[in-house]
């Protein structure tokens, strides 16, 4: 229960990025939808070091979302895929992390390091800059990879609690990197 809650809170700070409030900026200029350190309840979203080098613009990011592994445009999809659920079903969201999480592990034989954190990292910062987000889905930057990896498990008969019991693990990790930065 404890966990649940943790990844819950996880998700709502997620959920928090793209809704507008009185304190969000709009600034024309890069395109950010929230400051790159902006005061979510008591929870602060911090930029990604990867998203303050792009700063909102799409052909930045495109060029190094090409240079990443296949592992980290999985985890970068993840996180963006969660993102985007949770502010629109956040049930649904937390549902689904450990089985996203489990599922980049048996797809790529990787879990969360320090190079897949900076993807995941920036895939949740996706949401500070609608250009980039317009960029993911226009593009269908995601589409592609969340459906490959999905088929894969599919394909080799991968057991859905085995994803989500290792999904828990991976986490893990990045809650303990998430507490690592503040």
């Amino acid at each position: 229960m404890k966990k649940f809650l943790i990844i819950g809170c996880l998700f709502l700070a997620l959920g928090a990025c793209g809704k507008d409030d009185d304190k969000s900026t709009t600034s024309t200029e890069n395109n950010a939808i929230l400051t790159p350190t902006e005061n979510v309840g008591e929870r602060v979203i911090s930029e990604s070091k990867l998203m303050q080098n792009i700063d909102g613009d799409p052909q930045k990011f495109l060029i190094e979302f090409d240079n990443f592994s296949d592992a980290q445009k999985y985890y970068f999809c993840a996180a963006f895929a969660m993102g985007a659920m949770s502010v629109s079903k956040p049930i649904t969201a937390s549902v689904m992390v450990n089985y996203f999480m489990g599922l980049g592990v048996a797809r790529y034989n990787e879990g969360i390091n320090d190079q897949n954190y900076e993807a995941f990292n920036a895939g949740k910062n996706t949401f500070l800059y609608e250009s980039l987000v317009n960029t993911v889905l226009e593009e269908k930057i995601c589409e592609d990879i969340m459906n490959d990896a999905a088929d894969f498990a599919k394909k080799h008969n991968y057991n859905v609690a085995d994803l989500d019991k290792q999904g828990k693990k991976e986490v893990a990790k990045v809650l303990r990197y998430i507490q690592n930065e503040k």
